[in-house]
């Protein structure tokens, strides 16, 4: 199992990640999850993974759509329908150009 390091319950299902320094931004769309999770490997976890760098854990954040309050659990010969699209597109944006009710606080 992923150790996660935040999860935001009941998330929009559009979340925009502001990368001010490289003047981008990317947009997490998702569909069926509700919920969202940030996880990062920090120095530890970066040094035992092979085709990661030792100190590349400070230039990487994984922000992806999850189920976690509500797991999908199904029966035999049920289905269900998850997606997420990650895209990425340049940004002038700044945080005080946005509403503050609709931002996802990574805090």
């Amino acid at each position: 199992m992923l150790k996660v390091d935040k999860v935001y319950l009941c998330t929009p299902t559009k979340i925009a990640v502001l990368d001010h320094e490289r003047k981008r931004t990317f947009v997490l769309r998702k569909d069926g999850l509700p919920d969202a999770v940030v996880w990062n490997p920090w120095d530890k976890k970066a040094k035992a993974i092979a085709d990661f760098g030792d100190d590349e854990y400070k230039q990487m954040l994984c922000v992806a759509a999850a189920c976690v309050e509500k797991p999908i659990t199904l029966k035999p010969g049920e289905e269900w329908r998850g997606r997420q699209e990650l895209s990425a597109v340049p940004s002038s944006y700044s945080s005080g150009q946005l509403d503050p009710r609709k931002i996802l606080s990574m805090s």
